[in-house]
């Protein structure tokens, strides 16, 4: 079992993308991925206990499109 973490997390650091430097922009795509998991995890909270808020619908597609559209210009700013 210790080998195949050590090859998961081999894998992982392989595929990490450590390259892009810390911007401004940077740091939004970390800022707006850590509020997606945060609303992920309300989201199942609120719908296991109560019912979920229409804001909510709408602000976890646009965070997703968000999210594509600053990792689009950082691959362009910084190109592999």
């Amino acid at each position: 079992m210790e080998s195949l973490s050590a090859w998961i997390a081999a894998y992982l650091i392989g595929e990490s993308d450590d390259w892009v430097p810390r911007t401004l922009l940077g740091w939004t795509r970390v800022g707006l991925l850590a509020g997606l998991i945060g609303q992920a995890i309300y989201l199942i909270h609120a719908c296991i206990t109560l019912s979920v808020p229409t804001i909510l619908w709408f602000s976890l597609p646009a965070n997703v499109l968000t999210l594509v559209v600053i990792r689009r210009a950082l691959r362009w700013r910084y190109p592999v």
